[in-house]
């Protein structure tokens, strides 16, 4: 279970997973979040996810994720943001590239010397 969160200051989204299919979860999470700063709360159970726009000047990200940690509706260590994403991907997709391009040059170096190769083994 992965915790996304985005945030610009004014305005925070976090996916909690545990909300997500639980309508209940969704309204007490939604009630828990409506605090002195914060000016809207949308709560969506079908994907989990919870944005928060909220007055910067009385209230913060780290508070309102604080307020989550401590009800045990958020974990730092399970946290995701776009950018360590699409670092994960470019990551993976590199891997990928150099095993194709590493199986074709070993082709390419058997292709050309398969033949004697063969013919040294008999």
């Amino acid at each position: 279970m992965n915790y996304y969160v985005h945030h610009v200051p004014g305005r925070l989204r976090v996916r909690i997973p545990i909300l997500r299919n639980n309508a209940a979860k969704s309204d007490e999470v939604k009630n828990l979040l409506q605090v002195n700063g914060s000016q809207k709360v949308c709560v969506n159970p079908l994907t989990g996810s919870v944005t928060i726009t909220y007055d910067p000047a009385i209230l913060s990200g780290d508070e309102l994720l604080d307020l989550l940690r401590g009800n045990g509706l958020f974990r730092e260590d399970r946290v995701f943001t776009i950018d360590s994403r699409i670092r994960q991907v470019s990551d993976n997709a590199a891997r990928k590239v150099c095993r194709v391009a590493f199986g074709w040059a070993v082709g390419r170096v058997l292709e050309a010397n398969g033949l004697s190769l063969i013919a040294a083994l008999i």
